[in-house]
């Protein structure tokens, strides 16, 4: 018998990943300023045995989050996405693709380009005489 398992991950598991690097960058910069650095000797590893540790523990939590967020990535397939968005658009009805369409852009004929522009002409007269007897 096959047993899952259920991995619980975090919402804000990128962010952990992203604070763990900067923590680790921020840690290692420490280390290169402490003694061994300066003396060129492993020595003196007892002196930095606090920015040592950090470095482990910031190291060991950023690929646990990056492990953690690539198992949560790994589900979620691409093609996934692609046959999601085909099968929308083929239950998508014909009338309401009709109303997403834009219209095809009409030609209008010379003698109708005529008429429109008399009727316009004719309106503004008419406005032009109401104003005037009205004043």
């Amino acid at each position: 018998m096959a047993k899952t398992v259920e991995v619980k991950i975090p919402d804000d598991i990128e962010y952990r990943v992203i604070g763990n690097a900067f923590g680790l960058l921020i840690v290692s910069a420490g280390l290169l300023a402490g003694e061994m650095v300066r003396l060129r000797s492993f020595d003196y590893w007892l002196n930095d045995i606090v920015p040592l540790l950090l470095v482990l523990w910031f190291g060991l939590r950023l690929y646990r989050s990056f492990l953690a967020t690539m198992l949560a990535y790994q589900d979620e397939a691409p093609i996934a996405n692609v046959l999601r968005d085909r099968q929308i658009r083929e239950t998508l009805k014909s009338e309401q693709a009709a109303v997403a369409q834009i219209s095809a852009k009409t030609g209008y004929t010379a003698e109708q380009v005529v008429e429109q522009v008399a009727k316009r002409i004719e309106a503004q007269k008419a406005e032009k005489i109401k104003k005037e007897g009205n004043n």
